[in-house]
């Protein structure tokens, strides 16, 4: 049997050819009722090369509104609603709320300090005591802090307004390193119900089999998180199961 990921790398597909393989698999009806994930949340990763971040961007809204404009499967059947969560976003609306994106603004400089603050990956070594880093970690801490209140917000509010059958998450690479993915992912299965499809769009590898430690790469060079749950659309579109 061919490896889907072998595919892949011997025949890379475009963005464009993922975005249509994304909407066939998400007009599903057993998708957008998150079946078929053997009791496991139906939380998925696109994954997809970092420099592609623009297109990607561009295609996301293109895509929700595909979805939600799609003609029903049948007569008991309707369009979904999509709500899209930048990540991003969200951070600087949670800052703003609070009064103090211009202060966290105004005091970045200083709370890097030393020659290499612009380097966050994790093999820098004194990442650990940047203070900048530290004070948006706890900010934005997936246990402790506000990130998982107005997440919730978010997503009920949509459901009140039948907007959130399918929830995109976006902007992951642009919080990092004080959100990371599998964190999050971890913090959505206690916002949102298991059978709810949730999909971050991710710029970097996620590589998941059944024999192997399954991991998320950001950027494709940062070091792995290990993640184990979240199902794999690339793989799903390569094997052509969303026909």
């Amino acid at each position: 049997m061919t490896n889907p990921d072998d595919e892949i790398r011997r025949h890379p597909r475009t963005i464009e050819q993922d975005f249509d393989g994304l909407f066939r698999a998400m007009r599903s009806r057993r998708f957008r009722n998150g079946e078929d994930t053997g009791g496991e949340p139906a939380n998925y990763i696109y994954a997809y090369p970092p420099e592609k971040e623009l297109e990607v961007e561009r295609r996301i809204p293109m895509l929700a509104n595909r979805l939600q404009s799609m003609n029903p499967v049948d007569s008991n059947d309707s369009a979904p609603g999509v709500l899209i969560i930048d990540l991003y976003e969200t951070v600087i609306r949670i800052m703003r709320d609070d009064d103090i994106l211009e202060s966290v603004i105004g005091q970045e400089a200083e709370m890097h300090g030393g020659e290499d603050a612009n380097d966050v990956s994790d093999e820098w070594p004194h990442l650990q005591e940047d203070d900048f880093y530290q004070a948006l970690a706890g900010m934005f801490d997936t246990d402790a802090g506000e990130l998982k209140d107005v997440l919730a917000g978010q997503y009920q509010q949509a459901v009140a307004e039948q907007r959130a059958h399918i929830v995109f998450l976006t902007g992951i690479g642009h919080v990092y390193p004080y959100i990371r993915a599998h964190a999050l992912l971890n913090l959505i299965q206690k916002i949102f119900p298991a059978s709810t499809p949730v999909v971050l769009f991710f710029p970097g590898k996620y590589e998941k089999t059944a024999t192997t430690v399954s991991v998320m790469r950001l950027f494709n060079t940062l070091a792995a998180d290990n993640y184990y749950r979240a199902f794999s659309l690339n793989t799903m579109i390569t094997e052509g199961t969303d026909s």
